[in-house]
């Protein structure tokens, strides 16, 4: 018996060296995403490596399974890489909706980060494999079938029922249309959860099998959608409501913006040492290098304790719709959907208003040339092969894939963006920001400038070259851009009247707020000293980014310190502008009430507010001091809420259920209350 043991360990060798360099590989994988070196709950990737093992045990020619065992180890450092790769660029896991962004994918980045140390443990592991393994082959003694095929193949069988089977329990309690069970789940967040190849599977399934929302009771529904109103309730309707009745509306997301990118500190918020990494110098100084966003900053409401955790397209939907489905990408999935509740329906539905969106990227990026138009209700969509046409426009992406310049696009546009013929409700989603950040040639006016006041030397090798110079003074570099774009716009606006004679102006509401951190390089991370496993920061504090409201004609100037959020944006316009809405189809309050957000991001699985960061009550990644048990219940309480409105946001997405004669009884509700 003895023998038999011993003969049948050395015949299988390859086997166990095929489990050894799977779990180094997966293990460094999770190891460098998440700081860990160990799976949490690692039964989705233990039962897919018995349905592998199973596979080469079925393999009887030891030169078949040394090259079979070396194939499923290649997949598996792909398939890692892949996503180590995507957690690296964006910070978050992947799930199934991903799959949607696969035709985008080269284009959101300008260079991939390779990461070192997974590549060279697991470049070293399967060498080794490579080199030892066909040297025993003819050491040890051929691998001899313990059972027939027959029974094999039942074995094999038997596994693979077994994996749907923990598929299945991965999976029992999901249900989009009730999110309830996310607040209570044991989700990490992060591949130390499952690991990296478990968590693919995991999501294939879910995706495949468990993503389904059902439609429930249609009456139920509908009558959620209109059983609570801004005006009754008191969310959205604030001692501002209407302030800017009449008034027009741009919005203005900034793509990557962050406090830092044009201040040292942030001494309104009371955080002086917020950026120990950005700007070592004078506010005076930063006021003369970024003089439009000071200006902008000085004469507008300005929360200070704003927060986004989301990627572009959802910010952006979200500033749009007040609202965004789990466990989709909307502009893929539902891009034709009809939504009377965006901001350009609405004022279309109640003062004719046409709306108009920009940006300065591809046309079909994020599927936005359909999505803008057909969903949210734009009259037209202009991207930057629509702006080349302009003497004022270069389309420096498709030349040498530098990201175009945003003041080019405000020269180019203004006109059109900002019509002095009629009411106008314009979105500018910008681009000069987004990462990767490196030395830019179309940015070289900006880098002077920045030599010009003393900052850009301390970055410079000894040739005065910024070429492998730190991330922070490209994006620097790239936030004078955005100043200079600002600067286009204000002073069009100032110099630009209406049909009645007015000062745009002073007619004209502008929201410029950050779609998310600087992510990019680990800017953030590195310029606010805030890293998840040092624990000694405010890890809230990593996604604090810019939200300015500025109302023309006005005297606005407050300064919010209360917890918001990108939802928020939608109802604090509706506030202003008078018009009363339907506040369950928005997550977010008006800046200017005592309420506060949370905020439940979707692509990152993740609640934050300002003093707590989890994924779910089981797992609270931070919690400040003062979060007590009161403030706890008052945040669960907040989140089942917000939850419950996702979850029929859920349904009413999934099944287009205000369409048709939905979408004309909203219209007419929505006129009774206006």
């Amino acid at each position: 018996m003895k023998q038999k043991l011993i003969r049948f360990l050395q015949s299988n060798f390859i086997i166990w060296a095929f489990w050894a360099v799977a779990v180094v590989i997966e293990l460094t994988g999770v190891c460098v995403t998440s700081g860990r070196f160990l799976i949490r709950r690692p039964f989705m990737w233990l039962s897919l490596m018995s349905v592998f093992t199973a596979i080469l045990f079925a393999v009887k020619r030891p030169k078949g399974r040394y090259w079979c065992a070396f194939s499923f180890m290649l997949v598996f450092f792909v398939i890692d890489l892949v996503f180590i790769v995507v957690y690296d660029m964006t910070g978050s896991t992947f799930d199934f909706a991903m799959l949607k962004l696969r035709g985008d994918a080269m284009a959101i980045i300008e260079s991939i980060p390779i990461n070192f140390v997974y590549v060279s443990v697991s470049g070293i592991c399967i060498s080794l494999y490579l080199l030892l393994a066909r040297y025993f082959l003819k050491k040890v003694p051929a691998p001899q079938r313990i059972l027939p095929r027959g029974i094999i193949a039942g074995v094999l069988a038997a596994i693979l029922f077994l994996h749907g089977g923990v598929a299945y329990m991965e999976n029992r309690n999901v249900n989009p249309a009730d999110l309830s069970y996310k607040l209570y789940s044991g989700s990490d967040g992060t591949y130390y959860d499952r690991g990296i190849l478990g968590n693919f599977i995991d999501e294939l399934y879910k995706g495949a099998f468990f993503s389904k929302v059902p439609l429930g009771d249609e009456t139920e529904l509908e009558n959620y959608i209109y059983a609570s109103r801004s005006d009754v309730t008191g969310s959205g309707y604030s001692d501002y409501h209407g302030i800017a009745k009449g008034h027009n509306v741009i919005t203005i997301l900034g793509e990557s913006f962050e406090w830092f990118s044009f201040m040292a500190d942030l001494a309104d918020a009371g955080l002086d040492d917020a950026y120990p990494g950005g700007f070592q110098t004078d506010e005076s100084t930063l006021r003369a290098l970024y003089p439009n966003l000071y200006k902008l900053y000085d004469t507008s409401t300005v929360c200070l304790n704003h927060h986004a955790r989301e990627k572009t397209d959802i910010s952006e939907n979200q500033s749009i719709l007040g609202n965004y489905p789990t466990d989709c990408y909307i502009n893929y999935d539902y891009p034709e959907n009809t939504i009377p509740y965006s901001l350009p329906n609405i004022l279309k539905a109640l003062y004719d208003v046409d709306s108009y969106s920009f940006h300065n990227g591809e046309y079909t990026f994020y599927n936005r040339n359909v999505h803008h138009e057909s969903a949210l209700g734009f009259a037209k969509y202009t991207a930057s092969e629509q702006m080349v046409a302009s003497e004022q426009f270069k389309n420096y992406f498709a030349e040498n894939a530098e990201r175009n310049l945003d003041s080019e696009m405000m020269e180019a546009c203004k006109e059109q963006m900002f019509p002095a013929d009629r009411r106008f409700n314009t979105y500018i989603t910008t681009i000069t920001m987004h990462g990767q950040y490196e030395q830019r040639k179309n940015l070289d006016e900006h880098y002077a400038k920045l030599f010009a006041y003393g900052i850009a030397q301390k970055y410079a090798d000894k040739s005065g070259s910024l070429e492998n110079a730190v991330p922070f003074i490209h994006y620097a570099a790239a936030a004078l851009e955005l100043d200079k774009a600002i600067g286009v716009m204000m002073q069009y606006l100032e110099n630009t009247r209406n049909a009645q004679g007015e000062r745009l102006a002073d007619k004209t509401i502008i929201v410029l707020f950050g779609d998310h951190n600087a992510y990019y390089q680990s800017l953030t991370n590195d310029v606010k000293n805030i890293f998840l496993e040092d624990g000694t920061r405010n890890y809230t504090d990593l996604f604090r980014v810019p939200l300015m409201v500025h109302v023309g004609g006005t005297d606005l100037r407050d300064r919010i310190t209360k917890f918001t959020t990108t939802t928020d944006i939608i109802p604090t316009i509706l506030d202003l502008l008078g018009i009363r809405y339907f506040d369950n189809l928005t997550y977010g309050r008006s800046i200017f009430i005592d309420e506060e957000s949370i905020l439940y991001s979707r692509a990152y699985d993740v609640f934050v507010t300002d003093k707590m960061f989890f994924t779910s009550l089981k797992n609270v990644r931070y919690r400040s001091a003062d979060a007590d048990d009161a403030y706890i219940a008052k945040i669960t309480q907040s989140a089942l809420t917000l939850l419950d409105k996702t979850s029929h946001v859920n349904r009413i997405f999934y099944y287009d259920f205000l369409s048709g004669q939905r979408a004309e009884t909203y219209y007419a509700k929505l006129r009774e209350i206006n």
